[in-house]
């Protein structure tokens, strides 16, 4: 995989996130284990996937999930669920990857199951950068607490960025959507795991499809980043400490844009 040492200065500047935490716990949504689940046990769920517990937990659960997004990107249309607490409340997040007349290539869809309240989650252009649109089955972009729900993958720094740049970037952005959706009370590390691991499904459905060639958007956008199935391999391979590094950088990045 090409520029793979750009990623030590990836993990040392995740690992400043580290430094950050007590400044995190002066935040209205602090990062500790006892706010993750309101039970000391887990619930009984039919979710594919719980993130609940500590932070280790969280993290060990989202680093085996490489079978679950697999089978999601295959099978179009198939649903997996998360389940999680939000200030104390279980809830259930149905993820899917779709295929029909709303966009040319795969792509990810979200319902809320307590509310049935969903979202679908296209690639678009804001001004010359690459987007993600949160729109509704129409096609309609949303419009969530007086923010348009469209965020430009926009890179501030000067230095050119490898395929895992990229990616780090993306997830991250694609995590303050989220979080603005699913609703400002959900723990910070939560939505970042829920990120990391849709986003990863979203990238696997596209690669796998292999339509970055013949989409114009999607040519463009996979020229720009280089992505390939390796990177989406690359972090599932990775460290339990390097894994939790990246959701407390992603956790960062959200509490302070």
């Amino acid at each position: 995989m090409k520029n793979v040492k750009k990623t030590r200065r990836q993990f040392l500047y995740s690992l400043t996130s580290l430094a950050a935490l007590p400044i995190l716990s002066h935040c209205s949504n602090p990062l500790t284990s006892e706010s993750i689940n309101s039970s000391s046990k887990s619930p009984r769920t039919n979710a594919d996937i719980l993130l609940s517990n500590s932070e280790t937990d969280i993290v060990n659960t989202v680093k085996n999930q490489y079978p679950l997004i697999e089978s999601l990107s295959k099978n179009l249309g198939r649903t997996k669920s998360i389940g999680y607490y939000d200030n104390g409340n279980y809830k259930e997040l149905g993820v899917s990857i779709i295929k029909n007349d709303l966009a040319d290539y795969p792509y990810l869809r979200l319902v809320k199951k307590e509310t049935n309240e969903s979202v679908n989650i296209l690639f678009g252009m804001e001004g010359i950068y690459p987007s993600f649109k949160f729109v509704d089955d129409n096609g309609k972009l949303l419009v969530k607490n007086n923010q348009v729900m469209e965020f430009a993958i926009r890179k501030t720094d000067s230095w050119t960025y490898s395929s895992l740049d990229w990616f780090n970037l993306g997830v991250k952005i694609l995590a303050l959507g989220l979080l603005i959706w699913l609703g400002f009370s959900i723990l910070k590390f939560v939505v970042s795991a829920i990120a990391f691991i849709v986003f990863n499904a979203l990238l696997l459905g596209i690669v796998l499809a292999g339509l970055s060639l013949v989409v114009p958007l999607l040519k463009w956008l996979f020229d720009l980043t280089s992505w390939t199935i390796n990177d989406v391999k690359y972090w599932f391979e990775r460290t339990i400490t390097e894994i939790m590094n990246l959701l407390l950088d992603i956790q960062y990045y959200i509490l302070y844009h």
